[in-house]
C-alpha cells in the first residue's frame, strides 16, 4: 500500500526487516519538524536541539529508501537509528544538534539536486544556530543514506569532521575524493540488498564497490583515515534475528558505540 505521504511500498520489505524500539517514539518527538524550499525542491526535515548554551556538533543523518516520503517521520520513526544520537544519555555527555531530512519519490541522496539542496539546508542551519561549531560536523546514513554519505562527502571534500556509512556502497571513479574525511564502514557479509563487495569471480570491479571493497582500495593510501566493521555471516540473523542488510542495527546498538566515540572525537582542521 501506498500513499502520497508515505509512497515507498512497505510490503516489500522482508519479513525479517528489524523494528524500532519501545523508546523510539519519544525521541523521535523531541525532534521539530520544517520544510527547507529549494527552488521546485520541498524537502522535509526534522531537527533536534539541545537545551545547552554551550558550543555543539551538528550530526546529520540520512535514512534509507524505506523511509522515502514527505511525512517527514519515517526517517526517524521507522528505526532507532535516526534517534541514537537524541537519547538523554549520549546528550548529557556530548549534546549535539541532529538534522534529519527526508527526500521523496523519484528523488535519491546522490541526485545532484538533493545534494544541492540539503548542503543549502545545512548552511542554513549553521548561520542560523551559532552554538553549532562549523569544525563538527559529522555525516552518517544507512543503506540508501550510506550511499548518500559517499555522495556527499565528494561533494564537499573535508567538509565534515567525519562520517559513518552503513551498508553503503560507491561508484568506483572518483574515489580518491572521499580519502579527506575520515570515515567507518560497516557491512554484514551476507547482505544480498547491498552488498559488501561487488567485484566477479576474476576480482574486475563493477560499477559499485561495497564496502569491503572501499575500505581495501582507500586503506593504504597516505593521508586517508578509514576504518571497515564487517559482521561475519549469520551473525545478523543469530543475533539480532533480522535480514542481514539490517546492519545499522548494530550501529545503534553495543557495537557501534566505539565508531559513534571514534566519530564525535573527530574536529575538522
Amino acid at each position: 500500500m501506498t500513499t502520497p505521504e508515505h509512497p515507498y511500498p512497505r510490503s516489500i520489505l522482508p519479513a525479517d526487516w528489524d523494528q524500532p524500539s519501545e523508546g523510539n517514539a519519544a525521541l523521535a518527538a523531541l525532534f521539530t519538524g520544517s520544510v527547507f524550499h529549494h527552488g521546485d525542491i520541498h524537502m522535509p526535515y526534522r531537527l533536534f536541539t539541545p537545551g545547552t548554551t554551550e558550543s555543539v556538533p551538528l550530526v546529520i543523518f540520512l535514512h534509507g529508501a524505506d523511509a522515502i516520503g514527505r511525512d517527514n517521520e519515517s526517517q526517524l520513526s521507522l528505526h532507532d537509528i535516526g534517534t541514537m544520537f537524541a537519547d538523554p544519555a549520549w546528550q548529557k555527555s556530548r549534546p549535539c544538534c541532529i538534522l534529519a531530512p527526508q527526500y521523496g519519490p523519484q528523488e535519491h541522496w546522490s541526485d545532484p539536486r538533493i545534494i544541492s539542496c540539503t548542503g543549502d539546508l545545512i548552511d542554513d542551519i549553521l548561520k542560523n544556530n551559532k552554538r553549532i561549531d562549523p569544525k563538527r560536523l559529522y555525516l552518517y546514513g544507512y543503506s540508501a543514506g550510506g550511499l548518500g554519505v559517499m555522495s556527499f562527502i565528494r561533494h564537499r571534500p573535508a567538509f565534515y569532521a567525519a562520517a559513518i556509512s552503513i551498508c553503503g556502497a560507491v561508484s568506483r571513479h572518483g574515489l580518491e575524493q572521499l580519502t579527506g574525511t575520515p570515515l567507518w564502514l560497516f557491512h554484514a557479509a551476507d547482505d544480498r540488498i547491498v552488498k559488501c563487495a561487488y567485484a566477479d569471480a576474476s576480482g574486475e570491479p563493477k560499477y559499485y564497490m561495497g564496502s569491503r571493497e572501499i575500505y581495501a582500495q582507500l586503506k593504504d593510501v597516505s593521508g586517508c583515515e578509514i576504518r571497515y566493521t564487517e559482521f561475519p555471516e549469520g551473525y545478523m540473523k543469530n543475533t539480532y534475528g533480522v535480514n542481514p542488510h539490517c546492519s545499522w542495527v548494530c550501529v545503534s546498538g553495543r557495537e557501534g558505540v566505539k565508531a559513534k566515540e571514534w566519530m564525535f572525537g573527530k574536529v575538522r582542521t
